[in-house]
């Protein structure tokens, strides 16, 4: 199974990806992979962290599901890969192609609680082979 990686602080999160569910999300997010870009906290929802990419992915949402803790979504306009994490409140539908096991999203959550404070911290995003 493929994993989503996002490396920052020193650390590395692993997600699943959703290729039934997304795959041509899930192929052009690995297509760009590896890139490095910032993490920016949206707060939308409430604990909610965003990155900005390059990702020729599908202009519409080929897998339209609410945003619960732990999923993971690209938008295509602005292009960027959305993470919700923790205690938040679901706003509309996110096109969902990876998602942190509960264990893995609890430990993302913990790291980027903090990041309100500190917009532009630099992630390297990547897809790897479970091992």
């Amino acid at each position: 199974m493929k994993k989503l990686k996002f490396t920052f602080h020193g650390k590395d999160f692993y997600a699943n990806m959703l290729p039934e569910e997304a795959p041509l999300t899930c192929e052009a997010v690995e297509k760009a992979c590896p890139f490095t870009t910032r993490w920016i906290h949206a707060k939308i929802v409430y604990n909610e962290v965003f990155c900005m990419t390059q990702i020729e992915g599908p202009t519409f949402r080929e897998n339209p599901i609410p945003n619960l803790p732990g999923d993971i979504g690209f938008y295509d306009i602005p292009q960027a890969i959305c993470c919700w994490h923790g205690d938040m409140k679901p706003l509309g539908a996110g096109n969902v192609f990876a998602r942190f096991t509960p264990e893995q999203m609890a430990v993302f959550h913990e790291e980027t609680v903090g990041m309100w404070e500190e917009t532009g911290c630099p992630v390297v995003v990547d897809v790897v082979e479970e091992d």
